[in-house]
């Protein structure tokens, strides 16, 4: 096959502009200097986006390019004025002409790729070629535990030994909550029978709701001495109607499925110890929830693994949980990091894989943790030695529970070897130590699945992960979910869901009062909901909220709410929860604290009492507060005490969304074994605040612990795994990481101070220890040559185009395309060719547009919309701005928040608001 043209190019692709403005069917071009043009023939651009014309060339005369073809290569002859700007940059003839000859001289003329589908948790693909993944797909998913979190057993305010709102009936056997084996945060529930037990049904109860005809799973870890029975029971009616159970002897994942067919008095989810009477023995309960499941979920759970229902209804934190922050990693050949996760104080790091221990006793060790796939071979090699004994890394099996069971062991003597991992293998840690007092050298620890030898080579991994994208779908049976996909080289989700927390910000009103309960309501949070649209409500405490379509009734008891067409939202709140008396009507600021987090009360001396009908006002936090609490009335919102959160409403939206996102990094394959990891959780350069101390004369900056004196240094969710600390966009020096009970979370980091950058900011990216759903991802790669070739050139016009616009901005100095935002609470556009738009240039942030309300005067805390991350201000941001029409123009208030919600800080005159004369503001 002939060989097409390929013109050459000019570097850094400069510009100049048209000194004639310019007809369709010119075919000589004057420009004002053709110099910064290639020599003849080839191709140049006018313009810089989607309407812009490529133009052949065939002669250069002075400052005119002669012999032109106009619109050449698909694109559309235009008239182009004097002054429009001119380039030779890469285009898509050069991307086809450089993939077709390729392709032509490669010989190859098969193009295949393997599909591949990614579950949730570790495996292992092996992949024909090396390859980028592409074609990523990912489903949302919507998941709420109907217990709220409670399962989690992590608060005990009255020294009981058991877990805030569970009922007992122990019959003498003893509860704790154990910090032992602890699997989800940092304490279970652990029963313990005695001697002198009165009978063997002894229990822990939570009391739920269900609801006759639909489906239900619940599921609890258990971990037990080895002969005790751990039960797990859902009951209904009365004490002894079981609608389903399980038990075990064995640590593993105890789960039930269940469908009422009739309502009881009560339902109720039960951990049991069911051993004999007289026997002694303790069962440790983590991670007890319950979810509802589709008809179709609820068939497949019989031909599930534990393992697969595990993945699929994980414990989860309370409230709305999409999947947020997916990522997917592909460990590198070698599976080891350069540095152990925990570096003992006579080990010192000489560099990457390079490790010296001066060792004052033997077994001093440092340790490395990471996942692993069961009954798979791997090989492992490193370079010791030791000036006494033996220089040696231990391997051990984890499972599931925590515990550790030997595998083998390389040294100075033997420094390779194959090994097989047991069934029960979901991690392996490694001890590197010295057998003696001495001095012991660690070098290039090498680690890759298989059994084949091979040297050792650093590990490099590759990651892609969708930092503050959540995506969610119908929260009864998963339908219509939101999709995250790629399309021609970028991300989009098309969403068919929206999240809202409901708290102060929206302004509250009473409705009417009932014996025990208020129903309240608050106008145009959701506008685009009917009264049949489906939704979720979940309150503070994690309870779903049952949902009415049609008026809420005043029989309707507490915990109701309903979405009307008009997108007003109506509540009922219990007096239990808000504290209010049934003859007390509070203000809207009271309402707003109570959905700011906090229950109000009477307050005499040092008791305070609900429900509130007179005397002195005070308010606590409405979870786990035992104390008076405080005399002003509250106007933030709670700062996270134990168990609390805002309300969260997830409803469907009338017309589909559609939202580029951007990804961090890109997933690539290599030839054979791919060890690959799928979670989610994952949070880009959150802007970090490190915290110094001094110790010992040198001074070092904290990340991320939680200790009192630099606390002010956590990120703003507990950690799993720091993946990097980054000194303004490049990799701090000198980090350390450390796992340690101090942490806030799993692990925290440190910079010593002769590495510390005091006039740079700092960020983190991390894996949040707090989880929510995880999906399976599908995608595909190149397994054949042509192919790759293909890959390839993607890859090459993808990096072109970067450069290219990156050229343009150069040359033209040019903006960003204005960014429309989804509007909120009953907001619109005022104008259709100017709809209200934001765009960040060169790190500040405009606006521009006017916005137009249904109401005559906006009310204030009404949010308009929310800026993205990137879009945000480091800090609180008040302006002034332009409302009303026609002659009744005045000025109000709006305010921007470091976490992106832009609303009304004070009434607004009229039924329009212009954007347009908004200050600017910088961010980073």
């Amino acid at each position: 096959m002939a060989q097409q043209t390929m013109y050459p190019a000019i570097a850094n692709s400069p510009g100049t502009e048209l000194s004639v403005a310019l007809t369709t069917a010119a075919t000589t071009i004057a420009v004002v200097a053709a110099t910064k043009l290639p020599a003849a023939p080839n191709v140049f651009t006018i313009g810089t986006d989607e309407s812009s014309e490529t133009i052949l060339y065939t002669g250069k005369s002075g400052n005119s390019l002669t012999g032109c073809t106009r619109g050449f290569d698909g694109t559309t002859p235009k008239a182009w004025a004097i002054g429009s700007k001119v380039a030779r940059y890469y285009t898509a003839y050069d991307h086809e002409a450089f993939r077709k000859n390729l392709t032509d001289l490669s010989g190859v003329t098969s193009e295949s790729t393997t599909d591949v589908i990614l579950a949730a948790g570790q495996q292992i693909l092996n992949a024909t070629k090396n390859a980028r993944l592409q074609g990523l797909k990912v489903q949302g998913r919507t998941l709420t535990d109907l217990l709220g979190g409670a399962g989690n057993f992590e608060v005990d305010s009255n020294g009981d030994g058991i877990a805030d709102g569970f009922s007992q009936s122990l019959r003498g056997a003893i509860p704790t909550l154990s910090t032992v084996n602890a699997i989800y945060g940092l304490k279970a529930q652990r029963i313990t029978t005695t001697a002198n037990d009165s009978g063997t049904d002894r229990f822990l109860g939570k009391a739920t709701k269900w609801t006759v005809g639909k489906n239900y799973i619940a599921l609890v870890d258990v971990i037990t001495d080895g002969t005790s029975i751990a039960g797990l029971r859902a009951v209904h009616g009365t004490p002894t109607n079981a609608t389903a159970q399980a038990w075990t002897t064995t640590n593993k994942l105890l789960y039930t499925k269940f469908s009422p067919t009739e309502s009881g008095s009560f339902e109720e989810i039960r951990i049991e110890n069911r051993n004999s009477l007289g026997t002694v023995g303790w069962v440790q309960f983590d991670g007890l929830r319950i979810f509802e499941v589709s008809a179709a979920e609820y068939a497949a759970i019989d031909s599930m693994t534990p393992n697969q229902i595990s993945q699929r209804w994980p414990f989860v934190p309370p409230g709305i949980n999409g999947v947020d922050g997916l990522w997917v990693r592909r460990y590198g050949k070698n599976l080891l990091p350069s540095v152990p996760d925990t570096l003992h104080a006579n080990a010192k790091m000489n560099g990457p894989y390079d490790m010296t221990l001066v060792a004052t006793a033997n077994s001093q060790s440092s340790l490395i943790t990471m996942p692993a796939q069961p009954n798979t071979a791997y090989f492992i090699s490193g370079a010791f030695t030791a000036s006494t004994g033996a220089a040696t890394l231990n391997i051990f099996s984890v499972d599931a529970n925590g515990a550790m069971t030997y595998v083998a062991e390389v040294n100075n003597a033997v420094l390779s070897r194959t090994f097989n991992t047991p069934a029960s293998c979901v991690a392996l840690r490694f001890n590197l130590f010295g057998t003696v007092a001495g001095t012991f050298t660690f070098k290039d620890w090498f680690l890759k699945i298989g059994s084949t030898a091979e040297t050792f080579q650093p590990r490099e991994d590759s990651l892609i992960a969708f930092s503050g994208v959540e995506l969610h779908a119908n929260p009864t049976d998963g339908s219509e979910p939101d999709i995250l996909r790629e399309v021609i080289g970028r991300y989009e989700v098309t969403k068919l869901w929206r999240e809202i927390t409901l708290s102060g910000l929206q302004d509250w009103t009473v409705l009417s009062t009932h014996t025990g309960y208020k129903r309240l309501r608050s106008l145009g949070i959701a506008p685009t909901l009917s009264d049949s649209s489906m939704s979720a409500l979940v309150k503070f405490d994690g309870k779903v909220l049952t949902q009415t379509f049609s008026d809420v009734p005043s029989s309707a008891a507490a915990d109701v709410y309903r979405t009307s067409a008009s997108g007003n939202t109506t509540v009922t709140v219990s007096s239990t929860d808000s504290g209010w008396g049934d003859s007390y009507t509070p203000s809207t600021d009271e309402i707003k604290a109570y959905f700011n987090g906090y229950q109000m009360g009477s307050v005499s001396g040092a008791t305070f009492t609900t429900p509130y009908i007179s005397g002195t006002k005070a308010w606590r936090f409405v979870t786990g507060d035992p104390s008076t609490g405080t005399s002003t009335l509250p106007t933030t919102l709670n700062p996270g005490y134990a168990g609390w959160q805002p309300y969260q409403l997830l409803y469907r939206l009338a017309n589909t969304v559609i939202e580029t996102v951007q990804e961090d990094g890109a997933l690539s394959l290599i030839e054979g074994d791919n060890f690959i990891e799928v979670g989610s959780g994952y949070v880009s350069r959150e802007r970090a605040n490190p915290v110094m101390t001094i110790v010992g004369g040198s001074s070092f900056y904290h990340f991320n612990n939680a200790e009192p004196t630099v606390s002010a240094s956590k990120f703003r969710d507990p950690v799993q795994k720091i993946l990097g600390i980054y000194e303004a966009n490049l990799p701090a020096r000198g980090v350390v990481l450390k796992n340690e009970s101090v942490a806030f979370g799993l692990q925290d980091a440190h910079i010593e101070g002769i590495n510390y950058n005091l006039n740079a900011p700092y960020s983190a990216s991390y894996i949040k220890l707090d989880k929510s759903p995880v999906p399976s991802v599908t995608g595909f790669y190149a397994a054949t040559e042509k192919a790759q070739l293909h890959d390839l050139t993607d890859a090459v016009i993808e990096i072109g185009s970067a450069v290219s616009t990156l050229a343009a901005k150069k040359s033209e100095k040019d903006a960003p395309g204005w960014i429309a935002p989804t509007l909120l609470n009953g907001f619109t556009a005022l104008f259709s060719s100017r709809v209200p738009s934001y765009r960040k240039v060169n790190g500040v942030v405009e606006f521009t547009g006017a916005l137009k309300f249904t109401s005559s005067t906006v009310n204030a805390n009404l949010v308009i919309f929310r800026l993205p991350e990137g879009c945000r201000p480091k800090d609180q941001l008040d302006f002034g701005v332009l409302s009303g029409s026609g002659a009744n123009r005045v000025f109000g208030g709006l305010e921007i928040m470091p976490t992106g919600e832009v609303y009304v800080l004070s009434g607004m005159g009229g039924d329009a608001i212009f954007l347009d004369g908004l200050p600017t503001f910088r961010v980073e």
